[in-house]
């Protein structure tokens, strides 16, 4: 499976140092930034010119708020016919489980990722307290 990122700023880039800092380079793992420089025309150009290259059933693109800019324009591609799976909110946790999944399904790798990364997400002090603690 390929694996892009696509987020607001350089949140792209800094989640994407992680996993490779975390699992090594595997080479298939990109990233899309949109940043305040980067016009809507050239930020679709870009993208159209990568799904052109890599689209397919192996193509899971992740971006960070659905229905914001970044997830929209890559709906719109979807709409258009493009074919790759498409997860918005993407954290370490559900980025890790894509990437060291060996399901060879993208369908069901999103599914089982995103299953894994909402059992990530903990509010520690309430736990603590359910525990006996403070």
């Amino acid at each position: 499976m390929r694996f892009l990122i696509a987020t607001h700023g350089e949140f792209s880039k800094g989640i994407t140092d992680s996993v490779r800092l975390i699992v090594g380079d595997s080479g298939t793992l990109d990233q899309f930034s949109m940043t305040k420089s980067k016009s809507q025309e050239s930020a679709e150009i870009e993208v159209k010119d990568y799904l052109k290259k890599y689209q397919g059933p192996d193509l899971i693109v992740l971006t960070d708020v659905f229905g914001g800019s970044v997830a929209n324009l890559f709906t719109n591609f979807l709409l258009q016919g493009y074919e790759f799976q498409l997860v918005t909110g993407v954290n370490l946790p559900l980025l890790l489980t894509l990437v060291l999944s060996e399901e060879a399904d993208s369908f069901q790798s999103v599914t089982q990722g995103i299953e894994e990364a909402k059992k990530g997400i903990i509010h520690v002090n309430e736990l603590i307290q359910q525990k006996g603690g403070n």
